[in-house]
C-alpha cells in the first residue's frame, strides 16, 4: 500500500493518472462514465465525513478554550489580590 504522506504533489498527480488510465483500458464509454461517477460518489462522501470531523473538531477545541478560561476566571477570582492585601507594613486603623 502506498504512503500518501510521502507522495509529493506531482507523484500524487503520476499517481491518479496512471489509476485513471489502468481502470479506462478496455471499457467502453459508457462503462468509464458510470465507474468515474462511482469514484466521484466515494470522493463526494469522503469529503463530506471530512468536513463533518474537522467541524466537529472545531467545535470541540471551542469548548475547550471556553472551559480553560472559565477556569482561569474562576482561579483568579478565588485567589488573594495581592495589591490589594494587607501586608506587614500596612497600618490599620
Amino acid at each position: 500500500m502506498i504512503n500518501l504522506n510521502n507522495l509529493s504533489p506531482e507523484d500524487l498527480l503520476i499517481l491518479t493518472n496512471i489509476l485513471a488510465v489502468s481502470f479506462s483500458e478496455g471499457k467502453t464509454a459508457i462503462e468509464m462514465d458510470v465507474l468515474g461517477n462511482f469514484f466521484v460518489g466515494i470522493g463526494c462522501l469522503m469529503l463530506t465525513m471530512a468536513a463533518q470531523k474537522e467541524y466537529l473538531n472545531t467545535l470541540q477545541e471551542a469548548n475547550n478554550n471556553n472551559n480553560n478560561n472559565n477556569n482561569n476566571n474562576d482561579n483568579n477570582s478565588t485567589q488573594p489580590d495581592a495589591n490589594n492585601s494587607i501586608g506587614e507594613d500596612d497600618i490599620i486603623g
